[in-house]
């Protein structure tokens, strides 16, 4: 019994090692004729300091977002794309993707800015969204402590955080770690763009299109990644009890 554990207790460990040695992918970029993403990043964070193809998170570790704490705040920096008047962006259930809920439409434009709320009840974990100057909250219940991110884009469909989930197979969300470093211009000039900070950057065609990902950009404060889907959490954490267990009772 104990060597069965000790087995699947390595395995998991290998598991979070891979996790972590994959933190970081190379992501490629197409020509669209408009300002590139690593322009965008040279002019908000100052050249050199972000680079747009070795510094995203690798597919897969960008698919489930958690609150650091129970508020978070996302701001619209960037949005150069034909279809800005009709896309949608905003959060959904990871495991039923017709429960979402909008954070910002076509109406809304860079400076725009909303706060994320992610509370346990005792219905479950309720998300919540408020646009920074407007009185009212919306609310989508969902299944765990993790949510992801879509864009709908009207005549090209809606592109998930979780790549599985697209149809047409395509990893349409290029996500990055804040660098501790202030923001130059934008909308959040003078502020830093810290470690616990996120810049979500969409690409708005189905296919790739033109694999610019600067159609939406959206800075994510307070808001992490969870590089396991939860499942695989928990399956962890219940080897570890029950190493604990073995270790008492061997």
């Amino acid at each position: 019994m104990t060597n069965k554990v000790s087995i699947l207790q390595l395995g998991a460990l290998a598991a979070l090692g891979l996790a972590a040695a994959q933190a970081n992918a190379l992501c490629t970029f197409g020509g669209s004729g408009e300002p590139s993403l690593q322009g965008s990043f040279n002019s908000m964070l100052g050249a050199n300091t972000l680079n747009a193809s070795t510094a995203c998170l690798s597919d897969g570790n960008d698919a489930a977002w958690s609150t650091v704490g129970s508020i978070g705040q996302i701001d619209i920096v960037l949005e150069l794309a034909g279809n800005a008047n009709t896309n949608v962006f905003g959060v959904y259930d990871l495991n039923d993707p017709n429960a979402r809920l909008s954070i910002f439409s076509g109406s809304d434009t860079v400076g725009d800015q909303a706060v994320l709320r992610l509370r346990q009840t005792v219905d479950g974990w309720r998300l919540s969204v408020q646009q920074v100057g407007s009185s009212g909250w919306t609310h989508q219940f969902i299944s765990t402590s993790a949510f992801g991110f879509y864009l709908s884009v009207q005549g090209e469909g809606t592109f998930y955080s979780q790549t599985s989930r697209n149809a047409d197979g395509v990893d349409h969300l290029y996500a990055y770690r804040g660098t501790g470093t202030p923001f130059l211009s934008g909308p959040l000039q003078g502020e830093f763009f810290s470690r616990q900070d996120y810049i979500l950057a969409w690409e708005d065609l189905r296919g790739g299109g033109d694999r610019d990902y600067q159609d939406f950009v959206a800075i994510v404060q307070d808001i992490t990644p969870v590089p396991l889907p939860p499942a695989v959490l928990l399956l962890i954490s219940g080897l570890v009890g029950l190493a604990g267990v073995s270790r008492r009772t061997s």
